[in-house]
């Protein structure tokens, strides 16, 4: 088997020894590493989020009694649907409410 020019001339300029193989670091902070770097009190830290995550939900929720559909409200409601539809990019929220309640409006006319 003959080798080319290249080969032979790196072959001279770094001599082939075997090294052995560096292994990663498995001290504290290492990316290979399966232990966690800061030990953390996991019972009181997950509380302390269920508790936070209760009251975001709760903040969201609308506990009143529920509105009653209007003619009005249903009509909006179909307008966006159809308006929502036909656009095929982003659309300001603000815009497609308007014309929806102005379709509404046009078609409790009469």
């Amino acid at each position: 088997m003959r080798l080319n020019k290249d080969t032979e001339t790196l072959r001279k300029a770094k001599p082939s020894t075997r090294t052995t193989p560096v292994l990663p670091s498995t001290k504290t902070g290492s990316l290979d590493s399966t232990k966690p770097i800061l030990e953390t009190s996991i019972g009181q830290e997950r509380m302390r989020l269920e508790e936070e995550a209760q009251q975001f939900k709760a903040k969201k929720r609308y506990n009143g009694p529920p509105k009653p559909m209007t003619s009005r409200i249903y009509l909006v409601g179909m307008a966006m649907n159809a308006l929502l539809c036909r656009t095929h990019g982003p659309v300001r929220r603000e815009d497609i409410k308007r014309e929806a309640e102005e379709w509404a409006d046009f078609m409790l006319e009469d």
